[in-house]
């Protein structure tokens, strides 16, 4: 009882250890040149002659970034002033462009794993970081299990620098007979990998976001490969499994030195979204999430959204939270389905501990599509989205749009009728919705606005304190104003009035 009855003081004195203990470990400055690339950063500012430079670290790398740090401003122009980015406002993996606006940075460097989503803004240079990485093992280990494979090889960021390495041991590997081992082995490329990305010199239509790759002419379909991956199991493997699966997905970790098969997770993963999308063919009224302010076309994608939803006469609403966590998406309990809007690694959520599912802009395109039908292809990329959502859309515009018939819902089992917003028949009863609003409490008032908030305030036994419509007022009469008194201040484990 004594450690719950005190006056929080213990809390401010605690100690907390931040020394090199943590999850990142201690970091030499020698390490660090190598590591962190140091001398290449120092090269690329003092070249573009950048004057306040933003260092983005993600969490488990914040012990390092002290020392990197004050390597950098070492080997810079003493002008030239770097600063470090903690706290991202989304995803680690994302460029924080607005966290380097707030500070007026003409420079990102992003550190550690990412998504590789292309900013929008500010120029940014990539340094990845180096995994250890054992190429000869890696080729051992691989032969055990794909040989006579067609081989498209895949990396995590940290083992980039590794790839040239572990394509050469893989060609290289032959039998006792002397006859190689694999058939056609094939490197991607990270395209914004050893160079600066400046959105206003470099046209994003030139430059592929992610990772690129040449099939040659003898196998030219992605179907005819294996996928290889290095590096631990992460958003980026589930990704690629999703929408890469070829003739199967292996993944080797470099730290536990393993080969594992990862084609049996597709059917899993492919039917917990296959659910989410019946769950947004079903929801009404839609939440869109904006998960990212630095992605380039991000707010075409958001717009395309909106064509979408109004097109199937349904309810949206957009939200910037920041990060997403369940109680920021609890407190809009009138949302039925969330899509989020985020870089393709954390778009893809596991929304189970959500009140409503969030799902995927290529999920809600296929629930709402009249024409698309699920066959298991997959799309997390903004580009080959909104290629195929503006294609559809203008397919669907010239069509006569039917009425809206019910339809079978997987989910409850039962046919479903969905409410129609945004219905052109309506508009002229809308115009004059919010002058109605204020001069009438019956809930018929609801539907003459559209409102789905309205709606579910209706349907709400607790409205308020004071509110007009309240049951027990017998008369149509507004309930009468009380003066405001001062409530109890303190805590909840001692109030001011009761000590």
């Amino acid at each position: 009882m004594a450690s719950i009855d005190n006056d929080g003081s213990a809390v401010i004195q605690r100690q907390i250890d931040t020394g090199p203990t943590s999850a990142c470990g201690h970091l030499a400055a020698s390490d660090a040149l190598v590591v962190y690339e140091i001398e290449q950063t120092a090269a690329v500012i003092t070249e573009g002659n950048y004057r306040r430079i933003a260092l983005q670290f993600p969490d488990h790398l914040l012990g390092h970034s002290t020392v990197v740090s004050a390597e950098l401003q070492s080997r810079i122009d003493s002008d030239a002033q770097v600063f470090i980015l903690a706290d991202t406002s989304y995803g680690s993996c994302c460029v924080d462009e607005v966290a380097a606006d707030h500070y007026s940075a003409d420079l990102v460097v992003h550190y550690g794993r990412t998504c590789l989503s292309l900013s929008s803004r500010i120029p940014v240079y990539y340094v990845f970081g180096r995994e250890p990485m054992d190429p000869a093992h890696c080729a051992e280990v691989v032969a055990e299990k794909m040989s006579g494979r067609n081989i498209l090889v895949l990396c995590d960021v940290p083992y980039a620098y590794a790839m040239p390495d572990v394509v050469w041991a893989l060609e290289q590997r032959q039998d006792d007979a002397g006859v190689r081992v694999f058939g056609v082995v094939v490197s991607s490329e990270i395209t914004v990998a050893d160079r600066l990305f400046d959105p206003k010199t470099d046209a994003s239509s030139t430059i592929v976001p992610g990772r690129s790759w040449q099939l040659p002419p003898s196998a030219s379909s992605i179907a005819d490969y294996s996928i290889l991956y290095l590096g631990a199991e992460s958003l980026t493997l589930t990704n690629i499994i999703l929408t890469m699966r070829g003739q199967g997905v292996f993944s080797y970790d470099p730290a536990t030195r393993t080969l594992r098969e990862e084609s049996h997770k597709v059917n899993r993963h492919l039917a917990r979204r296959y659910k989410m999308v019946q769950h947004a063919r079903d929801a009404d009224v839609i939440g869109i999430v904006v998960g990212t302010l630095a992605a380039t076309r991000y707010l075409r994608v958001i717009e395309a959204l909106k064509a979408m939803i109004r097109r199937a006469h349904k309810k949206f609403y957009v939200f910037v939270v920041g990060k997403l966590n369940v109680a920021k998406l609890a407190n809009f309990a009138e949302i039925e389905t969330y899509v989020l809007v985020a870089c393709p690694e954390n778009s893809l959520v596991d929304s189970k501990d959500f009140m409503s599912p969030v799902v995927t802009p290529f999920e809600m395109q296929l629930a709402l599509s009249k024409s698309r039908q699920w066959t298991g292809d997959y799309v997390t990329d903004f580009h080959a989205f909104l290629d195929d959502a503006e294609r559809e859309l203008a397919e669907e515009e010239e069509e006569t749009p039917s009425d809206d018939e019910p339809h079978f819902s997987l989910i409850t089992g039962t046919l479903k009728q969905n409410r129609r917003y945004n219905d052109p028949r309506s508009q002229s009863t809308e115009s004059g919705s919010a002058q109605l609003a204020t001069m009438n409490k019956h809930t018929e008032i609801a539907q003459y606005m559209g409102s789905a908030g309205a709606e579910y305030l209706l349907t709400r036994s607790f409205r308020g304190l004071g509110h007009d419509d309240d049951p027990d007022n017998k008369s149509n009469e507004p309930l009468p104003a009380v003066m405001a008194v001062e409530g109890r201040s303190g805590i909840a484990r001692g109030y001011d009035n009761e000590k």
